[in-house]
């Protein structure tokens, strides 16, 4: 027998058709003598929806009351999971972060998971042979406030509960048959990846690939959680994250292709402190990446919804915002030490007339800002270079 953490995506659990597919995949996982704890998203669509109606009263409500709105999602996923799980004979309860309980700390919408407590949840288990099924995404703080712990932090949820009740794996359903070279959507002859390493997963989720949570990887790296990816709606591969070596062959330059067209590039112009205006920054705004740092300007890319806290933060400063970029990220072990590849990169820029914005280059990555309409195009050709 073994014990199994299954999450399941906004997508898996999208409708009612849905929930009982993913329900009729857990049946089947119990049926072979194995015990599962469920983990769910919100709805497909449902924390969107929460958001805005949020935003209907304040601009940039970030806060209690926020993250008390936007946890609900999941709270109707979990009920609704569970009906359907007891309506084929399999029983499940569900529960919710603050009934586990799932303890969390730091800020409103970007928590982190301090503490699982399992007692409840291997006692419904082993002793009452009861599915739980946990709503994701929420914990509650030492104060009994409702957190959140960021967009796709069901993910989060799963790999930190695998580790807590030492379950032999997790597993991650989603819409997609595991992790690929690009986005699917975007890039139609894009390839499975059958096994990737959890730094060059955390790399490409960092960068903008939407499968897994950087955080939930980053989880999942640290307490070596046993990670497997796979689609709700066929079965027809998987992708295994792990921290065994992955044969990588010699001529095999990148991994994967990442984008992101969600944030904005905010520049710091003329004469001021650098010193102080990034502790100003780092001592409040978390949710931002640090690309160009000159004399008489600093850059900074962030997320769409956080561009107004930054503005706050900079208010006294002088400062332009670009909203017209998209990002590509290209990832593979090694990838700053080898020149050609982004030489190649650049090659390729010049003849599709693609305007380079800024790049950025780490140990794993190399980041190209363009503009936001040119931004799929490149993904498209690189894809082609390397695949």
């Amino acid at each position: 027998m073994s014990l199994y953490v299954v999450k399941f995506g906004g997508s898996s659990v999208a409708t009612h058709a849905r929930i009982k597919r993913a329900s009729d995949i857990i049946a089947s996982i119990i049926s072979k003598g194995n015990k599962v704890i469920a983990v769910t998203s919100a709805m497909q669509g449902v924390t969107d929806q929460l958001i805005d109606f949020a935003k209907a009263f304040r601009d940039s409500p970030i806060d209690r009351e926020y993250d008390s709105i936007i946890s609900s999602g999941e709270q109707v996923a979990a009920g609704l999971f569970a009906l359907c799980l007891n309506s084929i004979g399999t029983p499940a309860k569900s529960m919710l972060g603050w009934q586990v309980p799932i303890k969390t700390s730091g800020t409103f919408s970007q928590a982190i998971i301090k503490s699982i407590s399992v007692k409840k949840i291997l006692e419904e288990v082993f002793e009452n042979g009861i599915t739980p099924v946990i709503a994701g995404f929420q914990g509650i703080s030492d104060e009994n406030e409702i957190m959140t712990i960021g967009r796709g932090g069901s993910d989060a949820t799963a790999c930190a509960l695998t580790y807590a009740v030492r379950a032999d794996e997790c597993f991650i359903y989603t819409d997609v048959d595991g992790v690929y070279t690009a986005d699917p959507r975007i890039v139609l002859n894009s390839k499975r990846i059958e096994k990737i390493s959890y730094d060059e997963m955390l790399e490409l989720a960092s960068n903008g690939a939407k499968v897994l949570q950087s955080r939930a990887i980053l989880i999942a790296k640290q307490c070596s959680v046993k990670l497997r990816v796979l689609s709700s709606f066929s079965e027809t591969g998987e992708t295994i994250v792990t921290n065994e070596t992955v044969y990588i062959p010699k001529d095999k330059k990148v991994t994967g292709i990442a984008h992101n067209t969600n944030s904005c590039m905010i520049s710091v112009l003329g004469d001021f402190n650098q010193t102080e205006l990034l502790e100003r920054i780092y001592n409040k705004e978390r949710n931002m990446d640090l690309i160009s740092l000159k004399e008489d300007s600093i850059s900074f890319l962030i997320q769409k919804p956080y561009i107004n806290e930054l503005k706050e933060i900079l208010k006294d400063a002088k400062f332009v915002v670009d909203n017209d970029i998209g990002i590509v990220s290209v990832v593979g072990n090694g990838i700053k030490t080898d020149q050609s590849v982004l030489k190649e990169i650049l090659r390729i820029m010049n003849m599709k007339k693609i305007k380079l914005k800024q790049v950025s280059l780490s140990d794993m990555s190399i980041s190209i800002i363009v503009p936001f309409q040119q931004t799929e195009l490149l993904v498209n050709e690189i894809h082609k270079l390397f695949f």
